[in-house]
């Protein structure tokens, strides 16, 4: 039995052709009908309306009707081409009982039949209605005289054509239900194997975007559209638009698909991309673009070196500190001898600002090696503030810098880690201090608190040159410096130790120098 066939019309691959043929069956009857009861002539027979035949005619035309509105429901196929062979077989026994002369019509109505259930239904099913109708036609043909001489001319021709086409159609029926069932099977591959696509393409690291022959983008992954800030699902967007950069340089790629391609800078937080632009397929003017997001390589590796050199520094410490405290000690005590003149003093006082330095640089590193967790608790701000400036001014005379503090009266409670709060102020007053100051001109910094509401703001004020643009990018990166002394670890560690406490560390650039920005978070508030 054909699988196929245990379908509704409406789900069957031959739905068309099915409800076409319960159509043809309803025009036949109809035609048949009117040859029946029409005056006769050489296109009928002239049968009297209300005789038998005609009663037969007008009842498969109603019969007709109704296997016409059952294709519409949700039937089996089989069971409407079961019903109506039944009824096609009925009809032409009836008819060919009465009206034996019928014999070319009927017999071509029933070649009909005989095809469609070997095709829609199967080769088995053909058979057996090409042998109950070749076993009616015998047994006609065997009632009496007249019918052996109507039918005679045509029982051998159809009842070969019957056995032949039910045999031809069921071969074809096969030979459609296994293509259907192979283009099903197809139909579900590439459905699993485009989900399976789209799955690998929203998890891979590299972003992923089409981008048409007009240049617009087409489809992107997840990453993709992150990476260019694309709109949501929907609204196309040029690639023009979300990055003129990598449209250059698509253009250019193009024009040379050889050529070297340099990262491109995208995004608000200026990720450095790689693109890599390939043709979707030989006729198509697609292009398939791969974002690979090299700042997260270059971040992986700077954990692996500041891990390595964390382990590395824990061990060197000692080793450095232990001279150097040595030479700290002798230095003291030569500057306390009487026998100095002022060039030997000048001299102490180079040895020992280059102490403090290594010192610095040391407990810079040192503060990768440790990387503490931190303990938050709730303390006032701005008490904390002030016991850092007399603390600063008493370790690291100002001689004519100035530091100032601007805060509100009222307590500000903060919820952090202090002594995290103290190594961060101690960072951004140091570079504010040295490096945020007009040349030949002494320092001036500003410790601005205030409460924003969901947080509160410690800025840092410097009246320096302020930091060009170029090296903004890159100034809260482990290693980045713009000073032939600085180690490029200070502000690194001084945002890590912000964010570890749930706050953040910004620089913004005013017309009159520097602001760092300090952000923590508010003390929760008692019930």
């Amino acid at each position: 039995m054909n699988a196929l066939s245990h379908q509704p019309v409406s789900r069957h691959p031959l739905g068309a052709e099915v409800q076409l043929y319960v159509i043809y069956r309803l025009v036949a009857a109809a035609l048949v009908a009117l040859m029946l009861v029409l005056p006769a002539s050489s296109l009928s027979w002239g049968v009297a309306f209300n005789s038998a035949a005609g009663f037969t005619g007008m009842g498969y035309v109603l019969v007709a009707g109704l296997l016409l509105a059952l294709s519409f429901t949700r039937v089996q196929v089989r069971w409407q081409l079961i019903v109506g062979t039944i009824v096609d077989l009925g009809f032409a026994s009836v008819v060919l009982s009465l009206l034996p002369e019928a014999i070319a019509v009927i017999g071509v109505l029933l070649l009909f039949t005989i095809a469609s259930g070997a095709l829609m239904v199967s080769t088995s099913f053909g058979a057996l209605s090409a042998t109950l109708s070749c076993a009616m036609l015998i047994s006609i043909f065997a009632g009496n005289e007249a019918s052996r001489h109507e039918m005679g001319p045509y029982l051998i021709p159809l009842m070969l054509a019957y056995y032949t086409i039910a045999l031809l159609a069921g071969r074809i029926g096969h030979r459609i239900a296994l293509a259907t069932w192979a283009t099903s099977a197809q139909q579900l591959e590439i459905a699993e194997l485009s989900a399976l696509t789209q799955q690998i393409l929203e998890r891979l690291p590299a972003g992923v975007v089409v981008v048409d022959a007009k240049g617009d983008i087409q489809s992107s992954n997840e990453v993709g559209a992150q990476l260019l800030q694309l709109p949501p699902e929907g609204d196309r967007r040029s690639l023009a638009v979300a990055s003129p950069e990598l449209q250059r340089m698509m253009e250019a790629w193009e024009r040379n698909p050889d050529a070297e391609r340099s990262p491109v800078t995208v995004g608000v937080d200026a990720r450095q991309i790689e693109p890599q632009f390939f043709q979707l397929h030989p006729d198509s003017d697609e292009v398939l673009v791969f974002l690979e997001d090299t700042s997260q390589a270059t971040k992986r590796a700077e954990s692996i070196t500041l891990a390595t050199l964390g382990r590395f520094s824990a061990s060197l410490a000692h080793e450095i500190r232990n001279p150097l405290s040595a030479i700290k000690y002798s230095a003291q005590l030569l500057n306390e001898s009487s026998h100095l003149d002022v060039m030997d003093r000048r001299m102490l006082d180079i040895i020992d600002q280059q102490i403090q330095r290594m010192n610095g640089i040391i407990d810079s590193v040192l503060g990768l090696a440790r990387r503490e967790r931190a303990q938050p608790q709730d303390f006032d701000l701005g008490e904390m503030l002030h016991d850092f400036l007399a603390e600063y001014a008493a370790g690291f005379p100002l001689d004519n810098d100035t530091l100032e503090l601007q805060a509100p009266s009222t307590k500000l409670r903060a919820h952090a880690d202090p002594k995290h709060v103290h190594q961060i102020l101690m960072v951004l007053v140091s570079n504010a201090r040295y490096y945020g100051r007009m040349p030949d001109q002494p320092a001036h910094m500003i410790l601005r608190l205030r409460d924003e509401g969901l947080h509160l703001i410690i800025d840092v004020l410097d009246r320096g040159p302020g930091i060009q643009e170029h090296a903004q990018k890159g100034l809260f990166r482990p290693f980045f410096t713009t000073s032939s002394h600085g180690t490029g670890l200070g502000l690194y560690i001084a945002r890590e130790l912000a964010r570890s406490n749930d706050g953040d560390l910004q620089y913004l650039r005013r017309t009159n120098g520097s602001c760092f920005r300090l952000i923590l978070p508010h003390a929760p508030t008692a019930p």
